[in-house]
């Protein structure tokens, strides 16, 4: 079997390679391992007196995104 180097892979790579080769665990603990290591702001503060266009843009941000 072929070796596959997922640490080699972008972002997009990884997760193209992934959708081709649904059966490769390997390539799905690699992407989620990498996924999961990511440091994540909070979008807005529960104070935060513009919320609706903050969270609207964060929306709008992970829809434009794969």
């Amino acid at each position: 079997m072929n070796q596959v180097n997922y640490t080699a892979m972008s972002d997009q790579e990884l997760k193209s390679y992934l959708l081709t080769h649904k059966d490769d665990k390997e390539a799905f603990y690699a992407y989620m391992d990498r996924r999961k290591s990511r440091h994540h702001d909070p979008a807005i503060k529960l104070n935060d007196p513009a919320w609706k266009e903050k969270i609207t843009a964060v929306i709008e941000k992970q829809l434009g995104s794969d």
